[in-house]
């Protein structure tokens, strides 16, 4: 039987359509040297290596495993905010903790809730990043808080897919989000836009501001499966997007549940 030849791929003088739009993909293995490391591929975990009286928070069932004498302990970090996580911000009223009390360095691994890749973020440049409802997976120590903050208009509130209020990430040291998919990220420059599915949208810097656009005429909004609306980005500042959100991947499996 003939072999069936595989079209090689077609080489580029110039930059790559990634490169053209802006983007840059991050790797898909990153660490810090004896503090934590990002394993896996499409589906991450994060291991932290914790000296003694260190500690990682996370959300409620996100230990994967936890080496011995490592003390687990639940708060709410105050009533104010546990109620702003949970009524406002989409999270869970508790904050989970593992401790280091052993006097030896002992390990801890925390997974997202779902099938996801785990971005880390340098809170000592990124402070008060928007993110996603639902995007925080862990921090290490107790330094970084999850805010909110009122959507800039009535449509970015009612119809970019994040509610009246933003969620935003405050604090020092490193925290890590999740987003499925593939991760795309891009510095936008002063007054750069770009155009995204809004359930596409995992983070922002502070600087980066929100709106709505339509995706179409309203042949295209009634059909186009993209709905009525898509969101605005205009720069300066840090995006994240992801290509799987978990809405688009329940919607994905729904449909084929249907058929």
């Amino acid at each position: 039987m003939a072999e069936t030849a595989v079209p090689a791929q077609l080489s580029m003088a110039g930059p790559s359509p990634l490169d053209a739009a802006g983007f840059t993909v991050p790797s898909v293995v990153s660490w810090q040297q004896g503090v934590w490391q990002v394993v896996g591929e499409d589906s991450q975990a994060l291991m932290v290596l914790l000296n003694n009286g260190e500690e990682v928070m996370c959300e409620p069932g996100g230990m994967l495993h936890s080496a011995p004498g490592l003390k687990p302990e639940a708060d709410m970090g105050g009533l104010g905010m546990g109620f702003q996580r949970c009524c406002c911000a989409g999270e869970s009223c508790i904050r989970v903790h593992y401790m280091n009390q052993t006097g030896q360095p002992q390990s801890v691994s925390i997974t997202p809730s779902f099938p996801a890749k785990i971005i880390p973020i340098d809170m000592s440049k990124y402070s008060g990043l928007v993110i996603k409802k639902q995007s925080f997976t862990a921090s290490i120590g107790r330094q970084v808080e999850i805010g909110i903050q009122w959507a800039p208009s009535w449509g970015v509130g009612c119809c970019a897919d994040q509610g009246c209020c933003l969620s935003t990430l405050n604090g020092t040291g490193t925290a890590f989000l999740n987003a499925g998919g593939a991760v795309f990220m891009r510095v936008l420059a002063a007054g750069e836009q770009v155009h995204c599915d809004s359930s596409s949208v995992v983070a922002v810097e502070k600087s980066v501001t929100w709106d709505i656009v339509r995706t179409g005429d309203c042949m295209f909004m009634c059909c186009g499966g993209m709905g009525c609306f898509n969101t605005l980005l205009t720069g300066p500042g840090l995006v994240i997007l992801q290509s799987m959100s978990i809405e688009r991947t329940i919607k994905g499996f729904t449909m084929h549940a249907q058929k």
